[in-house]
């Protein structure tokens, strides 16, 4: 993977998603799709293991082939 694409941590992604999906909701489909990560982050916090990352252009992919099936499931005025 390239150093100059931007990667999000599932934690990330949530954050910024709309409609929202949870980190636990991302990762739930990210296993089922079998994606393996682009990389990891060091959170910086004495021994805490790495993060799996991936690429946000992905993500972001992901969420918006999933979007409208996610809007048609909510009742309207909701």
């Amino acid at each position: 993977m390239p150093a100059d694409v931007e990667l999000f941590t599932l934690a990330e992604a949530a954050t910024v998603l709309d409609p929202p999906l949870t980190e636990r909701q991302l990762r739930g489909i990210i296993r089922e799709l079998r994606w393996q990560p682009d990389g990891w982050k060091h959170p910086g916090t004495g021994r805490s293991h790495p993060v799996a990352c991936y690429s946000a252009a992905r993500i972001l992919a992901l969420h918006g082939a999933l979007a409208p099936f996610m809007r048609a499931a909510v009742p309207a005025g909701n």
